[in-house]
């Protein structure tokens, strides 16, 4: 009976040790849940191709194959458009809470220096890890270099047009979260605004023009910088700005009726499910941003989403969502051709059996990412939230 008692609580306190180290009291669990939502799509949209003989198909054709899960898995590259929605929300809420709430001001050293600890140090283990597998793969020292340099910079995207980095193919991302935490302070002025509804009309603008720019900007100058730059992404940074407006101004202060509540739940898991389906329809990367606002909304406004986001494991998963970006790939690609293949013997193609390797990968990336988050993440954030000891608060 004891014993029986006392696992929930061992479970507990396990998962309390990779819990994410914030700075106040002011944690919003579901906030991490959409973390979690946002690593999930992109780890299982890189970890599809090494399961999937053909290439993402264009449609559901009916009667349905097993397409449908390359189908919608091959759209997981979204979670990358919620992580800038997430950034701009968390950052809305220190300088919207000054300007509208009358809070203590955002101290810019304090505001720069905690994020580049908490994300300098992860990156720059990365980083370098990656420089040391490229050079073991054979990629030439001088060209090596010079993206190391590019990446530390957080510049490669300029430097390079656009392209990946192969030392870190996944810190393109990275560097657009620098370029809008450098415009942050700028962009919240907006919050000085006291009428809500000039607020909303200037950032929904907003969000239109920078959409309308980019694909502008790539149409009479074709290039992937526009993409893999803040000027093809701002959109939903903006998206972010006007969530925690919305939060502040309304959402905070007056929880939803349990009708409302439920009703924002039934929109909410439509408007997800519909996400990987949405972005096959011509035209619809113009209203992305306008899609993840309204399954955002629904998340901070129902009941059911934000318990089932809010849950310990996944809320802890999603905090390690940083690791989990820097470090999957590396340990993916190592998994599968070390481990799964051999243990598997994994032929692309073959569904449903691919399910288990598939679902084994998984979980033994995030198991090695969650060492690399317990043992160079989280001591990042100890530091971080030391330098923050004296600023505001974020979720």
């Amino acid at each position: 009976m004891n014993q029986a008692k006392s696992s929930p609580s061992k479970w507990k306190a396990m998962i309390s040790r990779f819990s994410r180290v914030t700075s106040s009291g002011s944690y919003m669990p579901e906030i991490d849940g959409l973390r979690f939502v946002a690593i999930m799509a992109v780890l299982l949209y890189h970890a599809h191709i090494l399961f999937f003989a053909n290439a993402i198909p264009q449609t559901i054709n009916f009667p349905m194959s097993w397409d449908w899960l390359n189908f919608a898995i091959g759209q997981g590259w979204f979670g990358v458009q919620v992580f800038f929605v997430i950034s701009g929300f968390v950052l809305a809420l220190p300088f919207a809470g000054h300007y509208l709430e009358e809070r203590k001001p955002v101290n810019l050293k304090t505001y720069y220096s905690r994020r580049m600890v908490r994300i300098g140090f992860p990156y720059l283990i990365a980083l370098t890890l990656g420089l040391l597998f490229a050079l073991g793969e054979g990629m030439p020292l001088v060209d090596s270099l010079q993206r190391y340099g590019a990446g530390m910079l957080y510049s490669h995207g300029l430097f390079y047009q656009g392209s990946l980095n192969p030392i870190l193919f996944v810190s393109w991302t990275l560097e657009i979260e620098i370029q809008f935490y450098l415009l942050a302070p700028l962009l919240c002025k907006v919050f000085k605004l006291r009428s809500f509804a000039l607020r909303a009309i200037i950032l929904l603008s907003s969000i239109l023009l920078f959409q309308k720019l980019s694909g502008q900007l790539n149409h009479y100058f074709p290039s992937d910088i526009w993409p893999h730059s803040i000027v093809g992404q701002l959109q939903f940074f903006l998206a972010g700005l006007l969530l925690g407006d919305l939060y502040l101004s309304f959402w905070k202060s007056k929880p939803s009726s349990s009708c409302s509540a439920w009703a924002f739940d039934v929109i909410g898991v439509a408007s997800w499910l519909f996400i990987p389906f949405a972005l096959k329809i011509n035209g619809s990367h113009s209203w992305l941003a306008y899609l993840l606002l309204i399954a955002f909304t629904c998340v901070l406004r129902g009941r059911l989403l934000k318990s089932l986001l809010s849950q310990p494991l996944v809320a802890t998963l999603g905090g390690m969502c940083y690791s989990i970006y820097l470090f999957h790939g590396a340990i993916l690609y190592f998994l599968h051709y070390n481990f799964i293949i051999p243990i598997f013997g994994v032929h692309k193609g073959n569904w449903p059996i691919n399910l288990v390797p598939l679902a084994a990968l998984i979980l033994l990336t995030l198991l090695g990412c969650s060492v690399a988050y317990y043992f160079i993440e989280r001591p990042s954030m100890r530091w971080g939230s030391k330098k923050a000891s004296a600023g505001p608060s974020q979720p």
